[in-house]
């Protein structure tokens, strides 16, 4: 294994995650908390502290050295996250034998007593069946639709804009390239085989001949509206007996999922557009509660 110093192993890191998609604001919070990892390392264990070979009980240690200078549940699990990308990253690329923060659990948040509606897997199940109930000729899309909304966490209006160039269907699979709906740049967004299949089961019908690139067309081969899409969605809640279900409380679900298959604040944040991980938090209705 050759020997790397931190400053070119931050240097390639930043690199894959340039790759990767993660947004430059990410990236930089996540290079300047590995910056203070390394200086904390290098005063506590060695002024030649090498993150190839950081262990498991040095990222505990930081862990719980966090914890006792009170810092907020938030910004402890952000760096802790940050560790486990670049220690996944220095073993991915054999600069060291293993990820070393794989065992390091995040900091214990717990949703709030007033969290916001979440729908589970059964209801989603029978939302989207629902959302194939209607007219033969508009069920691919609404089906399509539901997808996007509760399976890839967009907004109403990012549904209504998004273009035809904006599927991608190169390597390494099938992902949107969805314009913030705020003019905050554009965020790449995987898409479950589920929701490929779908999506491609709605272009293959979908009107060749419109004068309109948008993805989802009416009957009449013109871009559906915002109300259309609410419409789609109140539809299908109503039928499933929960007529409170608003597209918001799909982006949620998608994002509440995403939050808990991940425990990355950081990923929630960027599949879902926002500008820090707080704002992500606070839109889950989770709340710092204990540090242990």
């Amino acid at each position: 294994m050759t020997e790397t110093g931190n400053d070119n192993i931050l240097n390639q890191f930043e690199q894959y995650l340039s790759q990767i998609a993660l947004s430059p604001k990410t990236i930089t919070n996540y290079l300047a908390d590995l910056r203070v990892f390394v200086r904390w390392a290098e005063r506590t264990y060695d002024q030649n502290f090498s993150l190839q070979h950081v262990s498991p009980d040095q990222i505990r240690a930081y862990r719980e050295e966090m914890i006792r200078l009170s810092r907020a549940s938030s910004t402890i699990n952000r760096h802790l996250q940050a560790l486990r990308k670049c220690c996944n990253y220095l073993a991915q690329t054999n600069l060291a034998p293993a990820n070393a923060a794989t065992e390091i659990p995040l900091v214990r948040v717990t949703t709030g007593k007033k969290g916001k509606r979440i729908l589970t897997a059964e209801q989603i199940s029978q939302l989207i069946k629902a959302a194939k109930n209607t007219r033969p000729s508009i069920a691919k899309r609404d089906v399509a639709i539901v997808h996007l909304l509760v399976n890839a966490g967009l907004r109403v209006t990012e549904v209504v804009d998004l273009q035809m160039d904006d599927v991608q269907f190169d390597f390494p699979g099938v992902h949107l390239s969805v314009r913030d709906a705020r003019g905050y740049g554009i965020r790449d967004i995987p898409l479950p085989d589920e929701v490929c299949t779908v999506l491609k089961e709605w272009l293959v019908i979908r009107a060749k001949s419109a004068p309109y690139e948008n993805v989802f067309l009416s009957q009449e081969g013109r871009p559906i509206s915002a109300r259309t899409v609410q419409r789609i969605v109140h539809r299908c809640a109503t039928e499933m007996g929960h007529a409170r279900i608003t597209p918001q409380t799909l982006r949620r679900t998608y994002a509440y999922n995403l939050y808990h298959q991940t425990d990355d604040v950081e990923l929630v944040q960027h599949r879902l557009g926002h500008l820090s991980p707080g704002v992500t938090l606070q839109y889950l209705g989770i709340k710092e509660v204990s540090s242990r």
